[in-house]
């Protein structure tokens, strides 16, 4: 079942809820990610989507959306890696690989690249401190990294575009 039709079985169920129902506040996380998967982030528009089927403001759904690190609400590239600069990892090196993938990606913190290849973001703890300094590369965990490793990580990404 591809995402559009996930999103679809979900607002029909929520539109069969009473305004009020808890169970539409619970929607609210799946409906953010399946409107992020269809366009790459959340805009102000599918905010406003999210609040009209779940019942919430659009303050309370631009509080949630800006609360989850993992939801975007500008666009990114079509490779987002997120590398742990929690203490573990910032005691492993995570600093000096935040500086390296600024260099090996060409594009600085919270920024696209030009092409909409790459983005690079901080992120405060992954829960991978077994593998620091960690990361995540398109929501897939890897670590321990090295700056060697993560030239070679972004030369891969880079070749399958």
């Amino acid at each position: 079942m591809n995402d559009k039709l996930n999103r679809q079985v979900l607002q029909k169920h929520l539109a069969q809820l009473p305004v009020t129902h808890p169970e539409r506040r619970a929607a609210i996380l799946p409906m953010m990610q399946a409107l992020q998967i269809e366009h790459g982030y959340l805009d102000d528009a599918a905010v406003e989507e999210v609040a009209h089927f779940t019942g919430l403001s659009t303050t309370e759904v631009e509080e949630l959306a800006t609360f989850y690190s993992l939801i975007y609400r500008r666009p990114v590239g079509r490779h987002v890696l997120r590398v742990c600069d929690s203490v573990c990892c910032s005691l492993r090196g995570a600093d000096q690989l935040l500086v390296a993938a600024e260099k090996y990606s060409g594009v600085p913190l919270g920024k696209v690249t030009p092409d909409g290849a790459f983005s690079v973001l901080p992120s405060i703890c992954l829960g991978l401190c077994d593998q620091a300094p960690a990361a995540l590369v398109d929501g897939e965990a890897v670590g321990p990294l090295d700056e060697a490793a993560l030239q070679a990580l972004l030369q891969r990404l880079q070749v399958e575009g």
